[in-house]
């Protein structure tokens, strides 16, 4: 190690024990500033990349905008609660994990997280819940999805509403946002300045909003319009955490704090509807999810199966993958045909490719998934892995079946679909769905700890 080198790891190293003394209150207030550093840093790595040089198909669109939803689950689309989304809806797809670091790296880069690596490396039962770590980021050299746009002469784009998925893909795009925890309006706003000052270039952008990740706090008016009573305790964020809260006071919370996700959707459906307004016809806009929401489906199924470190049985997300948390939204709009993910078999990690195929360079990526303009393979067994909280649960699809295996609970469960409901598998299904099983974490890869101001912001989004 080099003088300068070791210096530096010893200054950040004291930086950050400063940092953690700092009180609350003055993290938060020197928040806006460390991610004005964060962005500039973001962008001075990507302008570090060596990039080459591709040529856009002809009739390419002339800007691509994806904007992912965190935590939005596929049935919060429907016609009285997202009219926009769901005009434009063109079916779900299957996350590739239940909580944003690993979705989002297989949502840039077409493949799993066993592939790419973006996952917790430990299958320990008590991570997740009481630190503040992240999985190791993809290595500076892969290529992504924004990569591919920017080599084809596309000014490109990345806003944050909160910090994990910039954890995730910072340093990946010319510009970058940063916020806390920012609403809908505000993130959709500044791209908007962005994109007015490059609209005569070609563009692509990635919005990560947050709203309906906790604490959910839409504007005064959607609490209003779906009869949120506001004056329950802790509504905004998760109450009755642990297992099976029984009685009427627990009841009215968790049926207000449904009404209250569905407020936020809709809020949300109406920043996306303005934004699209605002956007010229040339755009090809694609929005989904890194993840859905559970909201007490198979709370005590849950409680009698699993270990979760929080804990929190049926709810939230980064713990089981029931199709609450797995399953998310499709919405396409300005796109050269239609999508074929009919079956259910569709995934993140189609997006990527389906995205490049708008390039003519569908394959630029050594993607797992395919382009969804031209279909899914009819035998495709869909996955989803890298869990947060607890030991690793891994899921897999086969038609109308589904199979969770956790290693660590020595446990497995069958369920048929679209009604998730237990059942006992067919034995040819089950042996497949066992073989497709990718292996489990082993611990060869260091995990990252985030910076003290950033431990602020994650505990205020409920991560510990």
């Amino acid at each position: 190690m080099s003088e300068r080198t070791g210096s530096g790891a010893v200054a950040g190293t004291m930086m950050s024990r400063l940092v953690q003394r700092l009180p609350d209150g003055v993290k938060r207030r020197l928040a806006g500033p460390y991610n004005r550093i964060q962005t500039v840093r973001a962008d001075r790595e990507f302008a570090r990349r060596e990039i080459d040089s591709l040529r856009p198909a002809a009739g390419a669109p002339r800007h691509v905008v994806c904007v992912v939803v965190d935590a939005l689950r596929a049935d919060a689309i429907d016609p009285e609660t997202t009219p926009f989304l769901h005009a434009r809806r063109v079916g779900t797809a299957l996350t590739t994990a239940p909580w944003t670091f690993p979705a989002v790296t297989s949502l840039v880069t077409g493949r799993y997280p066993h592939e790419h690596g973006s996952m917790r490396q430990s299958d320990a039962a008590d991570r997740g819940a009481t630190d503040l770590v992240v999985p190791p980021a993809l290595p500076a050299a892969d290529p992504t999805l924004p990569a591919v746009f920017a080599a084809a002469g596309y000014r490109t784009y990345g806003a944050f509403a909160f910090h994990m998925p910039f954890f995730a893909l910072g340093g990946r795009f010319e510009r970058h946002a940063l916020y806390d925890d920012a609403p809908a309006a505000a993130v959709c706003a500044d791209f908007l300045d962005w994109f007015d000052d490059h609209a005569a270039e070609p563009t692509f952008s990635y919005l990560h909003l947050a709203d309906p990740h906790e604490p959910l706090d839409p504007p005064a008016a959607y609490w209003a319009d779906h009869d949120v009573d506001s004056t329950i305790d802790g509504i905004a964020r998760w109450r009755y955490r642990d297992s099976r809260p029984d009685g009427p006071e627990a009841e009215y919370y968790r049926e207000h704090r449904r009404r209250l996700y569905r407020a936020t959707a809709a809020y949300v459906d109406d920043q996306l509807a303005a934004l699209a307004a605002r956007l010229p016809d040339d755009v090809a806009l694609l929005v989904t999810a890194d993840h859905g929401e559970a909201l007490w489906e198979h709370t005590d199924l849950d409680a009698e199966t699993f270990v979760d470190s929080r804990p929190a049985y049926g709810i939230d997300h980064g713990g089981t993958p029931y199709e609450a948390i797995a399953r998310v939204p499709l919405v396409a709009e300005g796109f050269d045909g239609a999508f074929e993910v009919a079956g259910g078999r569709a995934s993140l990690v189609d997006v990527a490719p389906t995205l490049l195929d708008l390039l003519g360079h569908e394959d630029a990526l050594s993607a797992t998934g395919r382009s969804l303009r031209r279909g899914v393979p009819d035998d495709r067994i869909p996955l989803v892995e890298a869990c947060r909280y607890g030991h690793e649960k891994k899921a897999a699809y086969l038609d109308d079946w589904k199979l969770v295996v956790s290693r660590g609970d020595d446990e497995a469960l069958g369920f048929r679909l679209p009604e998730e409901a237990a059942a006992d598998l067919p034995a040819d299904v089950e042996r497949r769905l066992y073989d497709a099983l990718p292996a489990w974490p082993d611990g060869r890869h260091p995990e990252r700890r985030v910076s003290g101001m950033a431990q602020q912001r994650l505990k205020d989004l409920g991560y510990v």
